[in-house]
């Protein structure tokens, strides 16, 4: 039997939620908190606090965190549920209002009174451009000090380009402080996505493979079978290239080709030199004509199903990106000269992550024979696939596929992405969350791309609902002689 150490709160906590009546909100933060509580990981003291413009109050609020779980989850205990959202509470406010600050870091003492050594944390689920006056109220109201901090959580994109992370930045490093800024990409909570790296720590015949010797080129691929779900506001403004390339994207790449670490190393460190070492090919010309040659993107249309300019709230002439690939290139010795694909898009035929790496063409042996490949599935069908090839019976010498696969299940302590970041940072714990050397390194590799795409002019050709993208984006990859393996 598997016996593990089950991560859990282990002290009274109170969560202030801004943007409690949003979507993220609504969709993973309160099925994931609904979880920790379902396996009993949440302490017998906790509040969590919900801010946000919308007109609630304490009973309006815990209805619609009520309908929110019983939405997004298949079963629920009732009665769980409902001593789960008794420790509920809203204060309603703008978040440039300082007397609802204040209102609210009353309450909160009020509910913290009784309990021994409370930790407070902040969940930013807003827009950035509010990030400034929320850090500033929650110390000039009192609910952030020295003497009790708050630790904030961060969702990503910090900004929309590397000048408007660089403002964020020092706003939240001089209200909030470094040590108690937590910058969280949900991927990096997942399971599967942690175990990219786990996969090589675990299997030095794995980490033998993973080199340029060896290797043709790796695929990153997120495809999207849904489209906006409701998030038009949220993603007009961003696009599938900085929702999903600039952090996503780039820490599975981190995380696959990071160095193995030593007991006494710093695993974030790390990840960020994985990250550091990533270049847009050629690295040194970033002319338009260089930069069409690392990049493909596209828009979904309409033509039998709703496209994206049919969603609601976007504009009918917006030029918003929902798919987008991106080659990259590594510094590091052992994955110098390997292609990196990465591609991502919405309402495409399959919901699917994916890393596949392609190893050098087999020796031309007899008829049949085909590249191997390593296919390590994240999400969808969840599994690891080794494509060898086999022979057929008979004098000559023809080959079929053989395929080594086996489904890569959750076994032990397994909890939603932001369950387990959540109580990481009730711990304290920021080993996978996000630096901001991370974020900086990654918004310098994004923004030349970004500010063309940004260019009317810029080419965005259409696909179809139910494809893996413009027709575009396969004559791309084409030049370089490959091509995507789905």
């Amino acid at each position: 039997m598997l016996c593990t150490l089950m991560l859990s709160a282990p002290h009274p906590f109170s969560l202030i939620l801004f943007g409690a009546s949003g979507h993220l909100a609504s969709i993973k933060l309160y099925p994931a908190l609904y979880i920790l509580a379902l396996k009993k990981r949440l302490p017998e003291n906790f509040a969590i606090v919900g801010y946000s413009r919308s007109d609630f109050d304490d009973t309006s609020f815990r209805k619609l965190v009520t309908d929110s779980v019983k939405e997004h989850m298949e079963a629920v205990n009732d009665k769980i549920l409902e001593e789960f959202v008794s420790h509920f509470f809203y204060q309603q406010g703008t978040y440039d209002d300082l007397a609802a600050f204040q209102a609210m870091e009353k309450r909160i003492k009020e509910l913290e009174k009784k309990w021994k050594d409370p930790v407070r944390l902040a969940y930013y689920s807003v827009p950035p451009g509010v990030y400034s006056s929320i850090s500033e109220h929650l110390c000039e109201s009192g609910i952030h000090s020295d003497a009790l901090p708050v630790r904030t959580i961060v969702e990503k994109p910090v900004g929309g380009d590397l000048k408007s992370f660089e403002s964020i930045k020092k706003k939240l490093l001089d209200s909030i402080g470094e040590e108690n800024i937590y910058l969280l990409d949900h991927y990096l909570g997942k399971e599967a996505v942690r175990n990219v790296y786990y996969l090589r720590h675990a299997n030095p015949i794995l980490e033998r493979l993973f080199k340029n010797t060896l290797i043709s080129h790796v695929e990153i691929t997120a495809a999207e079978s849904s489209g906006l779900e409701g998030r038009a506001g949220y993603f007009d403004h961003t696009g599938t290239f900085r929702d999903m390339f600039q952090s996503h994207l780039l820490m599975i790449a981190s995380l696959l080709t990071m160095r193995l670490i030593e007991t006494d190393e710093s695993f974030v460190h790390a990840r960020a030199d994985a990250l550091k070492q990533f270049f847009l090919p050629p690295s040194s010309d970033l002319s338009d004509v260089a930069l069409q040659a690392q990049y493909a993107r596209g828009q979904v249309n309409g033509e039998t199903v709703e496209g994206y300019l049919d969603e609601d709230d976007v504009s009918s002439d917006s030029r918003t990106n929902t798919y987008a690939a991106l080659k990259l290139r590594s510094r590091t010795s052992r994955w110098d000269g390997v292609g990196f694909y990465l591609r991502s898009g919405k309402r495409m035929k399959l919901k699917e992550t994916r890393i596949s790496v392609a190893f050098q063409e087999p020796r031309k042996i007899g008829e049949g024979t085909t590249p191997n490949r390593l296919d390590v599935i994240l999400q969808g069908e969840a599994g690891m696939r080794f494509h060898l090839q086999t022979k057929l019976g008979g004098e000559e010498p023809k080959f079929r596929p053989l395929l080594l696969s086996d489904p890569l299940v959750c076994f032990g302590d397994c909890l939603p992405e932001h369950g387990t970041l959540l109580l990481e940072a009730i711990h304290g714990k920021k080993q996978w969350f996000l630096t901001f050397e991370e974020v900086q390194l990654a918004w310098r590799l994004m923004d030349p791309i970004q500010t063309y795409f940004d260019q009317k002019s810029t080419p965005l050709p259409e696909y179809k609902a139910g494809s893996m993208g413009p027709d575009e984006a396969d004559a791309w990859i084409g030049r370089d002689g490959i091509s995507w393996f789905a």
